[in-house]
């Protein structure tokens, strides 16, 4: 048995006679989890969770440690200062412990600090190479005779002269001309060390401020298409008539301009014209060009993209929805519903043609057969003032005579709902900027969906609710699912859109990671998209997926380039797969050093327990499904107060989120399914907890009436397509599930007394929408604070019993919180003078008070006995 420390153990390793030991003490972070294992830069990031390699075992003397040993000699072995995390059970990612001395961006790190021997090489613009040698002797000891130059077909290049530039840099001369477009490998044969000459040294200056993409004259007088793709050695642009043609009715010869941008005018206005791209080039490693892969490409400017395999269309640009009445909301005001909108829509009672599109998100007058509001009318109810859209950007979908050939008779795929066509959340973005095409009305032309998008923001906005999207630049369409799609950015240039490794092949746990830092053009691929989607339809905000694989100095140069008063959320959560990134300061970061805001996991955790598969119910279900160690926590997640959170509007907290559970089963009173029931009581405090804590807060569509995915239980499936493998990973992961993300309406307005086996679904509702009522009263201004509020700003009640929480905010506020299983009453509770008054109890949300009697009214300046029921809570305000 390891005799370890304490630190150590929240270091994650110890290494001992030859050997690097992985240890995980789940006691650290009040965890039990039933699987672990471990991840990092020496995995490349895999997300596999079987992988017996990197699995740790459970100790049989102290069953709180996990362990895994790695001998340094084998092909395993951990290179110094290498990232790596835990991860337990269904996937759960676990963040470094407090004590952990070796945590940086989120990560740990093995023997942090120690450089291996490493050489790295850059081809620079004037046909020289720059290298770095790291751990090795000065460079100034060096001639040329050290070095081997070979091209990618292993050609030696003879050397001329090596200049040392300081003590770990130096500047290679080849003795003939090198084509910085190819591909070349160093090696410095002493140390058996190898590796790609990268293009960094002349691409991080390479930029052009040029329209990229399809562009109409204002008078229609010409069409100019614009290409960056700066190693091609020739771009030809293909026109047709009908999406389907087959053949293109021209042939264009693009120009190479001296930044890489490839152009071709036609003079005339080719509005609702059609197009394509071949790409040229030489057939090197990381190369797909049009001579070994002889397919055409589209257009990642596209403003119309055929259902991502198609071509693409020439389209105007949209005028934008007018702007909500009283501008956007400030980020410390804002209540998001995140909502997909299939999801959203598919259930509703409309027509056909309109069911999963954007014109169902905004119709009005619709109840269900209880004459509940629905769709439209059940968001204007429930009062939230920002509708954070999941993807809307164009996105893989597999074509569907493929699908259904594959998968009409499948039992499992109808239960799914997905016999028919490939349904998916839409975290696999194929154009950024064309708007996705399944989601217009049935009928209407490609293109249309431009117009009913902004339609769409217009009808929130004219009921003053502001619209995010959710921005997925990284794990694009192309490398989805196992597959290499050649739609743009792989075909135009992989080396230069994406991270790569050593052979010029993809990393990331998620098939491929964008590369913003030292690719300008990159880095305004992702600026320019934001400033689009504002721009011509009126968007009003983003939330960035997987930003911590996003470079901090482009989500800063990001933040600059959009209006102050732009929203911008993200996950900060799985750090680039770039072991050179994560390293470097200005481009790794992680919750202390933000560029935005971020979505607060430790609040999440602290208020509703971890995202993994529950199996206790006192202990996985945080604080308000009992876990009465989770008090602290949830002081610093009410405050947000966490050590990362300089200010309140740092993190944005929430319960459930579109991945893995949602509340209702991680609530359910039965075989964590929902369906069957919801412990309403521990839900409604985890909602009330949410609702008074400071800053922003994002609230997961559908919880509000106790969305289920128990439909599907957390079993994986495997499908095959010609083309490769699907997995259903079933509710802990539902992306890809139709029928389990489903809203079924008809649960609103069910009558519990009619159905006594139904949810007290209009109930739970209405809660939700007194919460979030007195949330954006002036009762609730005090906790939309965005500044660093006063150490006294919030006084604790803290009862003996940990069950038991009381806070006064701002001496405006008193909530009193009860997770414990019998009645609870908080003594001589000292409330600042004034009158207060009860707004809401175990039952009932009302600003403008909810009982008469015992504890409606209570008076300040003097001591209070109020009674709390079990699993509840009771919220004041002053008058």
């Amino acid at each position: 048995m390891l005799q370890l420390t304490e630190i150590e153990r929240a270091s994650g390793y110890i290494d001992l006679n030859e050997t690097t030991f992985f240890v995980f003490d789940s006691s650290l972070y009040n965890l039990n989890p039933n699987h672990v294992v471990v991840t990092g830069e020496f995995r490349g990031w895999d997300q596999d969770m079987q992988d017996p390699d990197w699995t740790l075992t459970r100790s049989g003397q102290v069953p709180t440690i996990w362990t895994l040993a790695v001998p340094r000699s084998s092909t395993k072995a951990i290179r110094p200062s290498s990232p790596f995390k835990f991860r337990i059970d269904d996937g759960q990612w676990i963040d470094p412990h407090a004590l952990a001395v070796n945590k940086q961006s989120g990560n740990l790190i093995y023997r942090m600090g120690e450089k291996p021997a490493r050489l790295r090489a850059e081809m620079l613009g004037n046909g020289t190479i720059s290298v770095s040698l790291d751990a090795l002797p000065e460079v100034s000891d060096f001639d040329p005779a050290d070095f081997r130059l070979t091209n990618a077909v292993g050609r030696d290049v003879p050397l001329q002269s090596f200049k040392a530039q300081g003590s770990t840099i130096g500047v290679l001369t080849p003795a003939e001309a090198i084509d910085r477009n190819r591909v070349y490998y160093l090696e410095y044969p002493a140390m058996n060390l190898r590796t790609l000459c990268r293009r960094d040294g002349w691409m991080r200056h390479l930029q052009s401020s040029k329209p990229l993409g399809a562009e109409v004259a204002e008078d229609g007088s010409q069409t100019t298409f614009r290409l960056f793709a700066p190693r091609a050695t020739d771009v030809r642009l293909y026109l047709y008539e009908q999406a389907e043609d087959e053949k293109e009715s021209k042939q264009l010869a693009m120009v190479r301009d001296e930044d890489g941008i490839w152009e071709s005018s036609v003079d005339s206005d080719l509005h609702g014209i059609y197009y394509d791209f071949s790409v040229h080039g030489p057939s090197d490693p990381g190369n797909y060009f049009y001579e070994t892969h002889p397919v055409r490409i589209s257009d990642p400017y596209a403003r119309v993209s055929v259902d991502s395999f198609g071509k693409c269309r020439v389209w105007r640009a949209t005028k934008p929805a007018t702007p909500l009445k009283n501008g956007r909301p400030a980020m410390e005001d804002v209540v998001a519903y995140e909502v997909h909108v299939e999801d959203f829509t598919l259930d509703l009672p409309v027509d056909e043609d309109i069911k999963g599109t954007f014109a169902a998100m905004t119709k009005t007058g619709l109840v269900n057969d209880s004459g509940a509001p629905v769709g439209f009318d059940h968001l204007k109810r429930l009062g939230v003032n920002v509708i954070h859209l999941m993807p809307v950007q164009e996105y893989l979908h597999y074509p569907d005579d493929v699908w259904q050939e594959a998968f009409a008779d499948d039992p499992y795929m109808i239960k799914a709902g997905v016999h028919k066509s490939n349904y998916q959340w839409g975290y696999r973005t194929t154009h950024a900027f064309a708007i996705e095409t399944r989601y217009r009305t049935k009928g209407t032309p490609h293109g249309a969906q431009r117009d009913q998008f902004r339609d769409m923001v217009q009808a929130f906005h004219d009921h003053d609710m502001a619209v995010i999207i959710d921005l997925v630049p990284n794990h694009t369409g192309e490398n989805m699912d196992g597959r290499h799609y050649l739609f743009n950015f792989n075909a135009i240039d992989l080396p230069y859109y994406h991270r790569t490794d050593e052979d010029l092949n993809h990393i990331g746990p998620f098939g491929n990671e964008i590369k913003t830092e030292d690719r300008p053009m990159v880095q305004r691929w992702l600026i320019d998209q934001c400033k689009d989607l504002i721009a011509e339809f009126g968007i009003d905000g983003f939330r960035i997926d997987l930003a911590g694989q996003i470079d901090k100095a482009s989500l800063i140069k990001l933040r600059e380039a959009l209006d102050p008063d732009v929203i911008i959320y993200g996950e900060p959560w799985i750090a680039p797969s770039d072991p050179d990134v994560a390293a470097n300061p200005d481009w790794s970061w992680y919750k202390s050093d933000a560029p935005i805001t971020y979505f607060q996991d430790g609040a999440r955790n602290a208020f509703k327990g971890p995202t993994s598969d529950p199996t206790i119910k006192a202990t996985d279900r945080g604080f308000a499904g009992g876990d009465a160690s989770q008090r602290h926590n949830v002081q610093l997640a009410i405050s947000n107060g966490f050590d990362d959170e300089v200010v309140p509007n740092r993190g944005i907290n929430y319960l459930d989120i579109h991945d893995n559970w949602t509340l209702a089963d991680q609530f359910a009173t039965t075989d964590w399914d929902g369906r069957k029931g919801v412990d309403e009581g521990p839900y409604k405090v985890a909602a009330g907890l949410l609702m008074t804590s400071l800053g922003p807060i994002v609230v997961h569509g559908g919880t509000e009436m106790m969305r289920s995915k128990g439909l599907f239980p957390n079993q994986e499936v495997t499908k095959l397509l010609p083309d490769g493998m699907l997995v259903y990973h079933g509710k802990k992961d539902s992306y890809n599930l139709r029928n389990a993300n489903l809203f079924l309406w008809q649960n609103a307005g069910i009558d519990p007394e009619k159905d006594p086996a139904s949810h007290q679904y209009t109930n739970m509702i209405n809660y939700w929408r007194g919460l979030i009522e007195l949330r954006q009263s002036d009762h609730g201004r005090c906790l939309r604070v965005g500044t660093k509020p006063g150490d006294d700003y919030i006084q604790w009640i803290l009862p003996a019993n940990a069950h038991h929480l009381g806070y006064i905010i701002d001496a405006s506020m008193m909530v009193l919180v009860n997770t414990a299983n019998d009645d609870a009453t908080f003594q001589n509770v000292a409330l600042p003078a004034g009158k207060w008054r009860m707004v809401a109890n175990d039952s009932v949300v009302d600003v403008n008070g909810v009982a008469r009697g015992r504890d409606a009214i209570l008076r300040g300046a003097r001591l209070h006995d109020v009674t709390v029921p079990k699993t509840s809570l009771k919220i004041f305000v002053k008058d």
